[in-house]
């Protein structure tokens, strides 16, 4: 049996456009910068999946870090309180749900006095200048932090880190129908083309999505595919010119260069 190639990019467009708006719709509060189609390797497998549906929002971004940075506290000993609004990932509970309370965490503030003596040699950790080392070393490693952060290989945009992270697209059978048409149809033909062909299905989907749904979210909508070994050119052939020159900066340039 072989793949009805437009039948399938329509049926999965149609069911994530479907499953995108009823978790936009349903979260008003929501800032969503982000989604993806994931889950798919290109790796040779007995099997060819279907993908799984992934959104996220500059809300659930932040709560999420804030509940792994607490996590690590806990981890080192250094425990805190959890908040009266604290709320699992819905991959965690099943429920799908982001309430819209704000949380933040305060830290204690440490005061440093200067010394009165103005000819006082300099004390361990600073420099002639009065400034102390540390103090420029944490400065340094937060820049290098939020650089990390905003990388396309930091949580935010890894699809699987998300909030929304595992949606299905395709319940059984039909996707045992479409899984086995394509790993039928790879076996017939080779691997190689038929994942290139599986790809740009997923490509041409994501596109559509981002023009469907732009208009329905706050801020402007990455939308792509996703695969480590690949995560570059796909987010060339998914995301607008303004869209990587904006986000990926360095990507833009390579796609210039070349």
């Amino acid at each position: 049996m072989g793949v009805d190639w437009t039948a399938l990019e329509e049926a999965i467009r149609v069911t994530a456009l479907r499953h995108a708006a009823e978790v936009i719709a349903g979260h008003p509060d929501q800032d969503f910068y982000a989604i993806a189609l994931h889950g798919v390797s290109t790796e040779e497998s007995e099997t060819i999946a279907m993908p799984l549906l992934a959104l996220n929002s500059v809300q659930a971004l932040e709560r999420d870090r804030l509940t792994e940075s607490r996590e690590q506290l806990v981890e080192r000993g250094e425990d805190t309180d959890e908040p009266a609004d604290y709320e699992d990932r819905p991959d965690a509970e099943g429920d799908g749900s982001l309430g819209p309370e704000t949380v933040t965490l305060e830290e204690d503030s440490l005061l440093i006095s200067d010394s009165d003596d103005e000819d006082d040699e300099p004390e361990d950790g600073e420099d002639s200048d009065g400034e102390d080392l540390d103090d420029v070393l944490a400065s340094l490693e937060a820049d290098l932090e939020e650089d990390d952060a905003e990388s396309f290989y930091s949580d935010k945009w890894e699809p699987s880190d998300w909030h929304w992270s595992s949606i299905d697209l395709c319940e059984d059978p039909a996707a045992t129908l479409w899984s086995d048409a394509m790993t039928g149809l790879a076996a017939r033909e080779g691997w190689e083309p038929t994942i290139k062909r599986y790809y740009h299905t997923l490509v041409a989907v994501a596109r559509s999505l981002r023009e469907e749904l732009n208009e329905r979210t706050k801020v402007d909508l990455v939308a792509y595919v996703a695969d480590e070994e690949h995560a570059e050119k796909l987010l060339q052939l998914c995301l607008t010119d303004k869209q990587l020159s904006t986000y990926f900066p360095q990507l833009s340039a390579l796609s210039e260069g070349a």
